[in-house]
Formats: C-alpha cells, sequence, structure tokens
C-alpha cells in the first residue's frame, strides 16, 4: 500500500512545487529590481557615512589613515555604482538577474572585508575616541540590511559576516580589560542582526507581493472595464441593428398574412408558403440574435406566477404536432398533472426550443417524447428523441454560443447555434435544473428538474380564449414606419377590427376625436420617430381615453423598459412578431372583457 501511494503523493507533490519554484524566481526577479533601483540611492548614504568618518578620523589627529579610509570605502562604492551599469546595462529580466544578485553578494561580502581591515588597523585600545570611531565603521555599513526596507537578505548576510565576524574576533584578541566584552557584544549584535533581517526579508517580499498584486489588481481592472465597454458596444449595436432589422421584416410578415386571404390558386399560395418560410427563417435567426443579447444584459427577468403544467405542456404537444408530421416523426406524451410556481413562458420557451432540436435534427421515422412526473418534490420534465446522439466529448460544446455540431436531417437552414446556450441561461433564471444526456447513436434525452408547488395552491382564472375577433372592435394603431402601419391596418382589418392608425401619438389622439366608440386596444411602437417613447405615448393615449385601455407593445429593443412598472395591462411583443403570435394577444386581451360596443 506504502510503495503504491508514493507515486501518487510525488505527482501531487511535483506541481506545486512548481508553482512555488516560480513564485520564488518572482520574488528573487523582484528584489533585483528593487535592489538596483535603490543603488543611487545607498550609494548617496554610505558615500555621506564615509565622508563622515572621514571627518571623526582627521579629529582623532590621523590625516594619512582618513586619507586611506575615503580612497578604500569610497572605492568600493563606486565598484557597487558601476557594477549594474556593466552587468544590467538594459535592466533586470529573467535571464539576467540572478547574475546580477549572485555579483552583488560577492561585491558586498568584499566591501565587508575591506571595512573590517580598516576597522581593525585604526583599533587603538587606549583612545576612545580610535575605539568609538571603530564600532561606527561596522555599526554604520551593516545596519542598512537590518531595516525593514532591505531588498536582499544574502547581500546583508554577506557583508555583515564579512565585517562583523573578523572585527569581533580581533577585539576579543586585541583588547584588554572590561572592554573586552564589547566584542562579545559585536557577536551578539552580528547573531541579531541575522534574525531582524529574516523579518526584514518577509517584509520586503510582502511589500513586493502587495505591489505585485496590486499591478495585477490594476491590469484586471482595466481589462474588467474593456470588457464592459466591448460588451456595452456590442448592445447598443444589437439595439439598433434588431430594431432597424425588424421593421422590414416586421412589414414582410403582415404583408405575407394579408396577402393569403387574396390568393386563390394553389401554385400562387404554394410561392407564398416558400416565401413565408423563408421569412419565417430569417424572423427566427433575428429572434435568436435578440434574445441572446436580452439575456446578456439582464433584460429577460423571470415573473413566476402559479399555473398548471399540462396547458403549457399540452400547448406544446399541439404545436409541435404538425411539424412532426411534415418530418415522418413521432410525437409521444406522457403529461402528469402538476402545479408548478415558475414563469410559464420563459418554460415554454425551453421546451419549445428543445423541441424544435428535436424535430430538426431526428431522421425521418424517429421517435420524439415529451414527459412530465414526479421526483420526490420536483418535477421532472424531459424531452428526448433517438436521433443520431452526440458524442459524449462534444456535450460541453453544444451549449456555447454559435456551436452546432451537426446539420439538420432535411438540409434545412442549420441557424446560428444559439437554441442550446438560450436554454441553459433560461433555466438558471428559473432556478431549474438542466441535465443533458447524449451518446453517438443513443438519441439525446434533456431533463429538466424543477420545484413542484402546492396541488392546494390557487391558480389564477385563465379566461376563455376567442377563436375569432367577435364584433368590430376599435384598435388604435400608433406606428411610425409607413410599411408597418399599413401592413398591420390591413391584416387588423380583415381580423374584423376597426383601425385607427397613425405615426405618432398626438395624431392618434386627433383622429379619436372623431372616433363614435371607445378602443378596445392599443397597439403602439416602442420607438417612434423624433424621440417618441411607446410607453409614453401609451400612457397619453389612455390619459385622453380617461381609461386603463389594454395595450400591446411591439419593440425591436433588448432591453427592459422601467417605466413598463407602472402601466398596468401592457403585453410586449418583440420585432419582427409573427402575425399567428399577435392574433392570438389580440384575441386573449379581447376575451378578458366585453366588446366596447
Amino acid at each position: 500500500m506504502t510503495d503504491a501511494a508514493t507515486p501518487t503523493s510525488d505527482g501531487d507533490a511535483a506541481p506545486e512545487a512548481l508553482v512555488l519554484s516560480a513564485d520564488l524566481e518572482q520574488v528573487r526577479l523582484d528584489q533585483a529590481r528593487l535592489l538596483l533601483a535603490r543603488t543611487r540611492m545607498s550609494c548617496l548614504i554610505i558615500g555621506g557615512v564615509i565622508l563622515y568618518l572621514a571627518v571623526l578620523i582627521m579629529l582623532s589627529g590621523n590625516f594619512r589613515f582618513a586619507a586611506i579610509w575615503v580612497a578604500a570605502a569610497g572605492g568600493m562604492v563606486g565598484v557597487v555604482f558601476v557594477y549594474p551599469r556593466l552587468v544590467v546595462s538594459n535592466g533586470v529580466n529573467l535571464t539576467n538577474y540572478r547574475r546580477y544578485l549572485i555579483g552583488h553578494v560577492f561585491i558586498s561580502g568584499v566591501t565587508g572585508l575591506i571595512w573590517a581591515t580598516l576597522a581593525i588597523n585604526f583599533l587603538d585600545d587606549t583612545s576612545l575616541l580610535n575605539l568609538f570611531i571603530a564600532i561606527n565603521m561596522v555599526f554604520s555599513i551593516t545596519v542598512g540590511g537590518m531595516m525593514p526596507s532591505a531588498e536582499y537578505r544574502p547581500t546583508f548576510i554577506a557583508l555583515a559576516s564579512a565585517t562583523l565576524l573578523p572585527f569581533a574576533s580581533y577585539w576579543l584578541v586585541a583588547v584588554e580589560g572590561p572592554l573586552r566584552l564589547i566584542g562579545v557584544g559585536l557577536l551578539i549584535y552580528y547573531g541579531f542582526g541575522l534574525l531582524v533581517s529574516a523579518r526584514a526579508e518577509i517584509q520586503t517580499r510582502a511589500l513586493l507581493a502587495a505591489e505585485r498584486n496590486q499591478e495585477l489588481t490594476r491590469r484586471l481592472q482595466e481589462k474588467n472595464a474593456l470588457v464592459e465597454k466591448v460588451s456595452a458596444e456590442k448592445s447598443r449595436f444589437l439595439a439598433a441593428t434588431s430594431h432597424d432589422l425588424s421593421q422590414p421584416l416586421q412589414a414582410q410578415g403582415f404583408f405575407i398574412g394579408a396577402m393569403r386571404r387574396t390568393l386563390q390558386q394553389a401554385e400562387h399560395l404554394e410561392l407564398l408558403d416558400k416565401i413565408e418560410a423563408c421569412w419565417s427563417s430569417q424572423q427566427q435567426l433575428l429572434q435568436a440574435l435578440v434574445e441572446t443579447a436580452r439575456l446578456d444584459s439582464g433584460a429577460i427577468i423571470a415573473k413566476p406566477r402559479p399555473f398548471a403544467l399540462e396547458t403549457v405542456l399540452q400547448g406544446l404537444e399541439q404545436e409541435f404536432l404538425d411539424p412532426a408530421r411534415e418530418h415522418s416523426l413521432t410525437l409521444e406524451t406522457s403529461i402528469e398533472t402538476a402545479v408548478l410556481d415558475t414563469d410559464p413562458l420563459l418554460l415554454a420557451r425551453i421546451l419549445r426550443n428543445l423541441l424544435s432540436n428535436a424535430v430538426k435534427f431526428t431522421p425521418a421515422g424517429g421517435r420524439i417524447r415529451l414527459i412530465s412526473r414526479r421526483d420526490g418534490e420536483n418535477i421532472l420534465i424531459e424531452v428526448s428523441d433517438n436521433g443520431p446522439g452526440i458524442p459524449s466529448g462534444e456535450l460541453d460544446r453544444v451549449f456555447d454560443e454559435y456551436v452546432q455540431l451537426a446539420a439538420p436531417v432535411d438540409g434545412g437552414e442549420s441557424g446560428l447555434g444559439l437554441g442550446l446556450p438560450i436554454v441553459r441561461q433560461l433555466a438558471r433564471k428559473l432556478g431549474a435544473e438542466l441535465e443533458f444526456h447524449s451518446a453517438t447513436g443513443e438519441g439525446t434525452r434533456a431533463q429538466l428538474r424543477i420545484a413542484s408547488a402546492s396541488p392546494d395552491q390557487p391558480l389564477p382564472d385563465d379566461p376563455a380564449r376567442l377563436e375569432r375577433v367577435t364584433g368590430t372592435p376599435l384598435v388604435v394603431l400608433v406606428e411610425d414606419d409607413a410599411a408597418i402601419r399599413d401592413s398591420l391596418a390591413i391584416v387588423l382589418t380583415d381580423w374584423s377590427c376597426r383601425v385607427v392608425a397613425a405615426k405618432s401619438g398626438d395624431e392618434a389622439i386627433d383622429l379619436l376625436s372623431w372616433a363614435t366608440s371607445e378602443p378596445a386596444l392599443l397597439i403602439v411602437d416602442k420607438r417612434l420617430a423624433d424621440g417618441e417613447d411607446g410607453l409614453e405615448t401609451i400612457a397619453a393615449l389612455r390619459s385622453e381615453l380617461a381609461a386603463d385601455t389594454p395595450a400591446i407593445l411591439l419593440t425591436g429593443d433588448i432591453y427592459q423598459f422601467e417605466k413598463l412598472a407602472g402601466l398596468p395591462d401592457v403585453t410586449v411583443i418583440t420585432k419582427p412578431a409573427d402575425p399567428a403570435r399577435l392574433q392570438s394577444v389580440l384575441l386573449e386581451i379581447l376575451a378578458r372583457a366585453p366588446s366596447p360596443e
């Protein structure tokens, strides 16, 4: 057992050792740079000390020794000053810092020997001034290495050892009487210096680490600021682009819907079907881009409410029966009655993406299953197929944006690869656990686990939906784009609505002054001409009508609307809106209350 464990232990320790080695190397490099940066100031300080001691030596009457002292000690200061200009003239880096430090330690040791030799030669136990000057020589050169700002401890050890040990040893031998104890004090000072220098080394490393962390933090903040700037620019670009692209697509969709009622010949309807399919593909691509941008910007917010899960799943079943049949697929469902307290629209969006993928990538003759069942206190919703599956090594990639591993089986449009990334982000917003299982040749199974609500929790009333518009309700349409305004007016008229169409809120108010009945619905574009805001237009129209008339806000913007919270009964539909989606919302709104007529 011990032998088997040993390699594992060594293997685990090796990366840690490499990290520690890299950290130490970085510390040494920083110390070398600090040492180089302080060389000029250190030379000036030591030069001042040399001159101070030279004055003391001259006061003792030994002018010849003062000259020798200045020449020898000053010469070593000159060596320290010139050395980096010869060895690291272009600065300290990873390739030369070791050589620079080793050379500096050697020079420090030589300097210590010279100062010790001069102090020994000047020592005279019959003169207190000489003793004082000699002790000052060894103290002044070694005390700097014990300062909290000391750069490199090996330099101090070389200097102190070469200075204090020979001088203290000579003092113990040469000086008689009680003064000999000063030699012992010098050795104690030497030992104390080693301990203090160790603490100074730790403080220096901590200072360098703090400076390095501060620099890394500054760089990280700069990168974050750059990322935020790029993200904001991307969001602004997508907001403008989505709005501008949605306008012509929206008009095309309404014109296609209006045209369908006027065509009778089969070949004309077949051609219109192909045109509508191309339009639908463009709409789906644009909506995927817009939805991704809205998720990134935080514009999509979950609005939980209690609802019956079977109503959502049965609606999806009806929605995908025809697409499955068109692809020669079998759609099987097994739905268990349950109540959820979450956002039904976002849940339906998740399942719709999963079912759409299953239809798109499952070969003809395949099977798709939509199942819900209880899993303890949770509800497990599963969408599975028996298609070609995904290689296990590629499972993580399918949730990356703009990644699509295979083409649709029918050769249709492959899309942008945003469906599953949207699914993952929406699942996070709902607090649901998403699991994805697949393997080559074994199909794909997506599971969404979400907490169930109490079955006794009251559900909101679900008014009966109209199958078609009854009567001739008055609809106020405010849209500055003439093509969208005209096409939508035609569609609404085909749906048996009377339409007041205007390009601005003021024009709509003027036209309403001629109306003989109250509007049943307001349909307003979010971004109107001359900076007019659709939400403000809705508020102005309601104020004019003195009623909270239901409203639909059409928008190509990707952000949430702060003002929306203050306006009740406003339904947001993103452009380009499918006419069927608009009709569905229209019927739901009209079903809530009797017609104003």
